[in-house]
């Protein structure tokens, strides 16, 4: 159960989520967090699993040879240079 309630506080809104912040009185840095502790963990736990995350829930594409995916497996010749 939360410690504190959303009644007059000046806390502001959670950078992840966007929702109210809600005080916590059982830690005395409640004053000047910015995230609600779950979407903290939950960005931590997309961090340790970004190679499978970012594709399904960030929208980002795969690229090979600087091509999205899917117009570089229609071409045939990939040139790969080294530098």
């Amino acid at each position: 159960m939360p410690s504190g309630v959303y009644e007059n506080n000046d806390l502001g809104e959670c950078g992840i989520c966007g929702k109210r912040m809600r005080p916590l009185l059982k830690n005395s840095d409640w004053k000047n967090r910015k995230y609600h502790v779950s979407c903290f963990k939950k960005i931590l736990a997309d961090i340790s699993n970004y190679n499978t995350v970012a594709f399904t829930k960030y929208g980002h594409i795969k690229k090979i040879a600087g091509l999205p995916e899917p117009e570089a497996r229609k071409q045939l010749e990939f040139k790969v240079e080294f530098e």
